[in-house]
C-alpha cells in the first residue's frame, strides 16, 4: 500500500518545497537560534555584524561553514579510529584539526548555536483512497482492543504519506570543549577515557525533523492550479470541468490527510468544508477573486499541527 523513496542530499541542495521552508522557519523561531536560511535569501548588508541582532551569513560563507562543521565531525570519527588502532598521536592530530575547523565556524558566526552537518530526506507515500485508510484504521482499533499490539503496529506502519527531512546539527556550545577534553586525556595516556568523551560528544548531535504531509501539499497545489479558473469570468465548459476536477482533487487529498491524522480533525474538517464552499460559490459560470486567500493561513496551521511532537 505504500511506496518508499529514500534520498540523501548535501545541505546546500535542500530545497524540498515551500512547506519545508516554512516549517524550518517556525522551528528556528521557536528555538531562537541563528540557523542557515534558504539560499534565495539576500546577503546581509555590510556592517551588519556590528548590530546586536544576529544575522545570517551570505550563501557562499554559509556553505563554507557547513563544510567546516562536517569536516569537524569527520575528524572526530578519524580520532576514534586512530584510538582503536592504538595511534594516539594520530588521534590527537585529528582532534586538533577538528578543533580548528570549529574555531573557524565560531569566529565567523559567534551567535550560531547549532551547525548543520547532515541532511536526509525520506518519503513514504500511501497508494490508496481515504476509504482504504479508514478501513485499516478500523483494523488497527480492533487489533488494539484485542490486545494484539504487534499486529496493530504492523498495520499502522503503512499509515503515512509524507516527506520527512532530518537535519543533523552540531551543538557548538559543548562540542568543541569535548574535543579539547578528549585531546587532554590522550596527552595523559588515557585513550579509553578520551574515546568515551568523543562518543558522548557525537551522541549530542541534535536532529531536527520536518514533516511535509503529501496530501496537504497536493491539495494546496491543486487549489493554486485552479486559481486562474476560479477567478475567470467567462469559463468555457472545458475550463469549468477542469476547475471542478482540481477542486475534487483537493478535496480527496484533504480527506486522505484527515484519514491519516495529519493536523487536527477540526482543522482538516474546516479545510474540506472550505473547498465545498468554494465549489458552491463558483458553480456554473460564477467567479470571484480572493476566494483562495483564507486557505493560506489554514494550511499554515495544518502544517504546524502536522509536525512531530518533541
Amino acid at each position: 500500500m505504500r511506496k518508499h523513496l529514500i534520498i540523501s542530499t548535501a545541505l546546500g541542495a535542500l530545497a524540498i518545497s515551500a512547506w519545508s521552508s516554512a516549517a524550518a522557519a517556525q522551528a528556528s523561531a521557536a528555538s531562537q537560534q541563528a540557523q542557515p536560511q534558504p539560499s534565495t535569501q539576500a546577503a546581509p548588508p555590510a556592517g551588519a555584524q556590528a548590530q546586536s541582532k544576529p544575522t545570517n551569513p551570505p550563501e557562499a560563507q554559509r556553505d563554507k561553514l557547513v563544510d567546516e562543521a562536517v569536516a569537524a565531525v569527520r575528524e572526530t570519527q578519524n580520532a576514534l579510529t586512530a584510538i582503536d588502532q592504538n595511534k594516539n598521536d594520530d588521534a590527537i592530530a585529528a582532534l586538533e584539526r577538528a578543533t580548528g575547523k570549529l574555531e573557524i565556524v565560531l569566529a565567523r558566526t559567534p551567535t550560531l548555536a547549532l551547525a548543520p552537518v547532515d541532511v536526509s530526506v525520506v518519503t513514504h507515500d500511501v497508494i490508496g483512497t481515504p476509504a482504504d485508510v479508514e478501513k485499516i484504521r478500523g483494523e488497527v482499533g480492533a487489533a488494539i482492543a484485542q490486545g494484539r499490539l504487534q499486529l496493530a503496529r504492523k498495520l499502522i506502519s503503512d499509515l503515512g504519506s509524507e516527506t520527512v527531512v532530518n537535519i543533523s546539527k552540531l551543538p557548538l556550545g559543548t562540542y568543541p570543549a569535548a574535543l579539547k577534553q578528549a585531546a587532554a586525556l590522550l596527552h595523559e595516556g588515557k585513550p579509553q577515557e578520551a574515546k568515551a568523551v568523543l562518543q558522548t560528544a557525537l551522541g549530542t548531535i541534535v536532529i531536527d525533523q520536518i514533516v511535509i504531509p503529501l496530501p496537504l501539499v497536493r491539495a494546496q497545489l491543486a487549489l493554486e492550479d485552479a486559481r486562474s479558473l476560479l477567478e475567470k469570468r467567462k469559463r468555457t465548459d472545458a475550463e469549468s470541468a477542469r476547475m471542478r476536477q482540481l477542486l475534487g482533487t483537493a478535496r480527496t487529498q484533504l480527506q486522505l490527510g484527515k484519514a491519516l491524522g495529519y493536523a487536527t480533525d477540526s482543522e482538516m474538517t474546516d479545510l474540506i468544508a472550505s473547498v465545498d464552499d468554494l465549489e458552491r460559490k463558483t458553480a456554473g459560470s460564477q467567479s470571484a477573486k480572493g476566494l483562495l486567500d483564507p486557505f493560506g493561513p489554514k494550511f499554515d496551521e495544518a502544517r504546524r499541527s502536522s509536525q512531530r511532537p518533541r
